[in-house]
């Protein structure tokens, strides 16, 4: 490559590069105990849909200007929940195959299951929306936790 064409790539690549920096970003955090669904629209964008597990946080990209986040419970998780509680219940009834500590491991699964299957129903049908506008150089973040009776609460900035 001769130098003219080298000079013409380094400054493609530092166009790409100054470009990349002007995405405004959407950071979703999900600070329940349950799997969660969020779709983040805006006009100029589209939808994205994120499904942060409990505890974690997931990142896009948004379009300049208006957005809202809208957040349901992930159903999916209550179908494996119901169905990892079916298995868990059959161990439990053939408990003689099962040693003192297996049968107590099974006992535990089945509590933490009962318990996340109850906050997941609390929240049912509970979906929660806020919104915002972003500009080129500017970042939202949503966060998601649980309010007092036991639905879905999401908060913009």
């Amino acid at each position: 490559m001769n130098r003219a064409g080298i000079c013409r790539l380094a400054l493609v690549i530092g166009a790409v590069v100054a470009l990349s920096g002007c995405v405004p970003t959407v950071t979703v955090q999900n600070n329940t105990k349950i799997p969660v669904r969020v779709v983040v629209s805006n006009p100029g964008g589209g939808a994205e849909t994120f499904s942060p597990s409990p505890g974690e946080s997931s990142n896009g990209d948004l379009a300049p200007g208006a957005y809202t986040v809208t957040v349901i419970p992930d159903t999916d998780w209550t179908s494996y929940a119901t169905q990892s509680r079916q298995a868990l219940n059959d161990q439990l009834a053939n408990s003689q195959n099962l040693t003192g500590p297996q049968l107590l491991a099974v006992v535990q699964r089945l509590k933490d299951l009962a318990a996340r299957m109850d906050q997941m129903q609390k929240s049912a049908g509970a979906g929660a929306s806020c919104g915002g506008s972003v500009t080129e150089d500017s970042a939202a973040t949503a966060t998601i936790s649980i309010g007092a009776d036991g639905k879905l609460v999401i908060g913009c900035k």
